[in-house]
């Protein structure tokens, strides 16, 4: 934990680097006492994020970065997850060609459970598996309005999973989107992309209806093509002055390729389902006292059902059985497993076995969301506005092969938060708040944060905070049973992740003091950050190689030893979980937003971070074994750029460079090198009679080639990225 007494320093450095960057544009005479509040709001962008509250950047207590509308025109990005990779310290990888994970500070893997993610308020994270579906998100890029990122936790406003961070994905009014919309992009891996949406505006009511169809080939190594298609419907009704009422409803499907070429991860299709429904009520009982109900309900399926080849036919491919006749190779397996005791057919009888494939399940899954929440905004009094609210929550999943039982386990959640913001003095900012969540089966847990906000003067401003935040076990880690089943699902062979004890949540706490500055004059922002976090009783997961398979109903103890060793041939024990990594992160991030005209912008993001940590490698013969090198697993720098100008005839030019350090990929992951990536973005605006065009020459990785995710030695256990090249074109009326 950091503690400033400890650091003498920590404050002053950071005063002498403002000063240093902010001396320009001091003024004379640096008293506030002729500003109002609300000339903090003058040109500065204004967040919900944050606080719950509609705030100044300047007054908020966290870093954040802002990704509004001009930067996705300009990104060459076409998904979330890419255009992500401007914030500082965030962490992107493909483990397959449409399938994100999304981190800040590492330590993710295929589920990258430490984020949340919102859209308009309803939050998409996953509750069986954790982590966030970004391949069955029901939105174009030409729908969102801004991105806000909250980098850091912020369960005092969004509860537990909102650990590492939070992204808030903000959508455009209906009645600011044009009528019709369509899209259309082809290029690199026979992509084809097309989106369209209609909107109307009837007074009271608007509407929206919008879909898409979205289909590509993937890494070119890679069996990875996927085809995924979602239809939305919007709407806003404004019941009068003081009452609206918002719906949504969304169903999306997916196929998406997976598997490797060897004998237990077979080349396969992966089929998805997911639909949401989300309602919302807005009443005013006055302009500084709001009240909004919010019910959404998420529901999301997934199909990953498949046989291996034989028992027979796995022992023909064994690499050191090739010099012998295929004939005889599974008797000199069986000969060899058992010490010349049983051939092959001798050898299945005394295991119990028939000469069947292997079925396996990754992650077949149904699970489902329910929530609740309930919020009033207010002001009481002068320069104090808070948000508070009560919410509940059920979740539930379902997998016979996960958990090894029909019935679907649930878990319920209560919670009451409050933040809030009070204008101390005309210059001093305070944001206090709080989260008291119960998990049903779990302890309750308490996420407070506090942070005090300097206004140097309209154009600078010093900030400190302190904040908790917990992460709780997933269902899936919970409580997961996953077993390698010999022929159905009625004949366990093989534990391969077990739940042996009952987990706690995991714990962040996270200390930073940084500096906002704003030149109105210059169209310049920028904000650097210093900061302490510390990770407890992270949830690791292991190899328990002392964790017995199925006995299979062997009593013979020698039959037994053959067993074992038979298993052990395919996954000695069993992958569990536990709370024991520790993690401590020392950092410095900067991000500056330069627009000096209406045509120009520069955005600069860079992240240096210093790790240490622990945490468990495997358990063997009642032994555990560590890994002291947390540090592997988060890259040590991130670095991104977006500049973008246009000409007068209606060209744009934009180019973005991203930077990542070599870091290694928990779960299925392996150690990659470091991630430098060019790309160029090139558009050309057509006004015709009654409508916009906008043709755009897209290229992606233009300098070099970078590995993504998987590393290994196999051929196709490698996501290459290659040079890309995408032709797009818009159309709005």
């Amino acid at each position: 934990m950091l503690k400033i007494k400890h650091h003498p320093h920590f404050i002053s450095n950071l005063l002498c680097t403002g000063a240093l960057l902010c001396s320009a544009n001091l003024s004379a005479d640096n008293h506030l006492d002729n500003f109002s509040e609300d000339y903090f709001y003058d040109d500065l962008p204004v967040v919900l994020s944050a606080t719950r509250l509609s705030q100044s950047q300047a007054d908020t207590p966290t870093a954040m970065t802002v990704i509004d509308r001009k930067m996705i025109q300009a990104s060459a990005a076409l998904n979330i997850p890419d255009l992500l990779r401007l914030v500082p310290g965030f962490t992107i990888g493909f483990y397959a060609g449409s399938r994100a994970t999304v981190t800040y500070h590492g330590h993710a893997d295929e589920y990258a459970r430490d984020m949340q993610v919102l859209i308009d308020g309803r939050s998409i994270y996953d509750p069986v598996y954790g982590g966030i579906p970004w391949a069955e998100i029901s939105l174009s890029l030409d729908e969102i309005l801004r991105i806000e990122v909250i980098r850091g936790p912020n369960a005092a406003a969004y509860g537990s999973n909102s650990y590492a961070g939070v992204i808030n994905i903000v959508t455009d009014r209906i009645q600011d989107m044009p009528n019709t919309m369509a899209s259309a992009t082809i290029g690199y891996g026979l992509t084809r992309y097309i989106d369209a949406a209609h909107s109307a505006d009837l007074g009271d009511f608007a509407y929206r209806l919008s879909a898409s169809y979205k289909e590509d080939e993937g890494f070119d190594n890679r069996d990875d093509a996927s085809r995924s298609k979602w239809l939305k419907f919007t709407s806003d009704y404004q019941l009068d002055e003081d009452n609206s009422l918002s719906a949504e409803l969304a169903v999306v499907g997916g196929d998406y390729d997976e598997g490797h070429a060897n004998l237990l991860q077979e080349e396969r299709e992966i089929e998805s389902k997911y639909n949401y429904q989300s309602i919302a009520w807005n009443h005013f009982i006055s302009p500084e006292n709001k009240i909004n109900v919010q019910f959404y309900h998420n529901y999301y399926e997934v199909d990953d059902i498949y046989h291996t080849p034989t028992i027979s036919e796995q022992i023909n491919a064994i690499d050191e059985l090739q010099g012998f006749d295929e004939s005889i190779r599974a008797d000199l397996f069986a000969a060899n497993l058992s010490g010349g005791r049983y051939d092959f057919d001798s050898l299945l009888q005394a295991l119990n076995m028939t000469d069947s494939p292997f079925v396996f399940s990754w992650i077949g899954l149904k699970s489902h969301r329910y929530d609740l929440e309930i919020e009033n905004t207010l002001e009481p009094i002068d320069d104090l506005r808070i948000a508070w609210g009560v919410g509940a929550r059920h979740d539930r999943g379902e997998s016979p092969w996960l958990f090894q039982q029909d019935k679907a386990i649930s878990r319920d959640l209560y919670r009451l938060f409050l933040n809030s913001e009070w204008y101390a003095t005309p210059s001093t900012v305070i944001n206090a708040g709080a989260m008291l969540e119960k998990f049903e089966g779990k302890k309750e847990v308490f996420s407070p944060r506090l942070g005090i906000n300097y206004h140097l003067n309209p154009s600078n401003t010093f900030r400190i905070s302190g904040s908790r935040a917990y992460r709780m076990p997933t269902i899936y880690e919970d409580n997961v049973n996953l077993a390698v089943y010999l022929g159905d699902q009625d004949d366990p062979l093989n534990s391969w992740v077990v739940s042996t004890e009952e987990l706690d949540p995991q714990r962040i706490d996270r200390f930073e003091a940084g500096y906002f500055g704003h030149i109105t004059d210059y169209g310049l922002n920028f904000d650097i950050c210093l900061f302490h976090e510390e990770y407890n009783d992270i949830i690791d997961q292991y190899g328990n190689f002392d964790l017995p398979d199925p006995d299979r109903g062997i009593t013979d103890p020698v039959d037994l030893e053959i067993l074992y060793q038979f298993n052990r041939f395919y996954q000695r024990g069993a992958f569990t979980y536990t709370n024991f990594g520790t993690v401590e992160i020392n950092g410095i991030e900067f991000e500056m937003n330069f627009r000096p005209t209406s045509r120009d912008m520069v955005f600069l993001g860079f992240s240096y971070l210093n790790v240490s940590g622990n945490e468990i490698k495997r358990l063997k013969d009642g032994v555990f074994s560590y890994r002291e090198n947390a540090d592997e697993k988060i890259p040590q720098r991130t670095f991104s750029l977006l500049a973008s100008h246009t000409f007068d005839d209606g060209v744009s030019m934009s180019l973005g460079y991203y930077f990542t350090d070599e870091m290694e990929w928990p779960g299925e992951g392996d150690a990659v090198p470091n991630y430098s990536r060019l790309d160029l973005k090139f558009n050309k605006r057509l006004n015709l009679e009654k409508a916009k065009m906008d043709i755009a020459l897209i290229l992606q990785n233009i300098h070099k080639e970078n590995f993504d995710f998987y590393h290994s030695d196999s051929a196709d256990q490698h996501n290459i990225w290659e040079r890309r090249a995408y032709l797009q074109a818009k159309l709005n009326y």
